[in-house]
């Protein structure tokens, strides 16, 4: 069996789900190799809340190897390094140093950005500098100088079974839901609380249920909503789901939704599985560079006013958007 190294900083929840399409690429063009996934001093939750996703792509991982950068024989202390071989080494990021240590490892053929693309075995054509690439995109770049295909857009993050079945008892199958994600991170990221609570009048009168994605900052919205729509859905109170992860959750449900909404946030990427339309809302971030090319995700961005303030996206605007998805 062939081998694949993937070599990343380490992955937290959105990174790690941004590169989850990344994963079947790697599947669907390499069937007869093996992939084994690297990181220097950061963890990845390939190994911990996406394992059970991760498991399906991934043979072995080498987390946090620590390379030694600087004159020393031994790659890594933690690991044998230096006894290993790789088919292929595909390297995600940009550090010269990490890379040039990287490349110490026995391989056929290395794949990196990394100075431009000099270290790489296959060089990377060359690019317009004012050019705005989704981050994915880019790697999907290097992946073609191996082999070209197509990416795979209708690709869905596997769903968990279990999780799907325990849904299934709190979803109907006659009933319209969308999902309402109201929250995010940074506090110049989130469309007011109020917007998003004329949107929610507007879709019930539309005869949807709604279903709110409330995290641990956003619990000062949790009562205003559970007093204003008395029918609505809280996924993280049901106590059928208790024994899953609230990020499988979330993800699962999307299989029952009709569309949803959010800011961008790392929420917005748990619901970026392509089962269901998003409308994602942006206020500060080029949403070129944060958002993949799919065909059920719709961005709703204040620059189309000329504006970087999130606050500028009018209600009308999102309506727009809700009106414009083939439901």
């Amino acid at each position: 069996m062939k081998s694949i190294l993937v070599f990343s900083n380490g992955e937290k929840i959105g990174d790690g789900i941004i590169k989850l399409p990344l994963l079947n690429e790697f599947k669907r063009r390499f069937p007869n190799h093996n992939l084994f996934w690297m990181t220097d001093q950061g963890s990845t939750v390939y190994t911990s809340i996406l394992k059970n996703i991760s498991s399906n792509y991934i043979h072995k991982f080498y987390e946090q190897v620590n390379l030694n950068y600087f004159f020393s024989n031994k790659i890594s202390n933690k690991y044998e390094l230096e006894k290993e071989y790789f088919d292929i080494i595909f390297d995600t990021q940009k550090s010269v140093f990490r890379t040039l240590t990287l490349k110490k490892i026995k391989h056929k053929t290395f794949i990196s950005g990394s100075a431009s693309g000099l270290l790489s075995d296959i060089k990377l054509p060359k690019k317009p500098k004012k050019e705005k690439k989704y981050y994915l995109e880019y790697l999907y770049d290097l992946l073609d100088l191996i082999l070209k295909k197509e990416v795979d857009k209708n690709f869905k993050i596997p769903i968990n079974k279990n999780i799907e079945i325990s849904l299934k008892k709190i979803f109907s199958e006659n009933i319209n839901y969308v999902g309402i994600a109201p929250g995010a991170g940074e506090k110049n990221k989130i469309w007011p609380i109020n917007n998003f609570i004329e949107i929610c009048r507007y879709l019930e009168f539309k005869g949807f249920i709604l279903v709110f994605y409330i995290g641990p900052q956003e619990k000062e919205y949790e009562k205003v909503l559970k007093d204003s729509f008395k029918n609505a859905i809280f996924l993280e109170n049901e106590k059928s789901l208790s024994n899953y992860s609230n990020i499988e959750i979330i993800m699962a449900s999307t299989k029952f939704l009709k569309f949803a909404i959010s800011n961008d946030s790392g929420v917005s990427h748990m619901l970026s599985t392509n089962y269901c339309p998003l409308i994602k809302l942006f206020g500060p971030k080029d949403s070129r560079k944060f958002t993949p090319k799919l065909k059920n995700l719709i961005t709703v961005t204040s620059s189309e006013i000329n504006s970087n303030k999130i606050e500028d996206i009018s209600v009308q605007r999102v309506k727009t958007a809700i009106e414009g998805i083939d439901l």
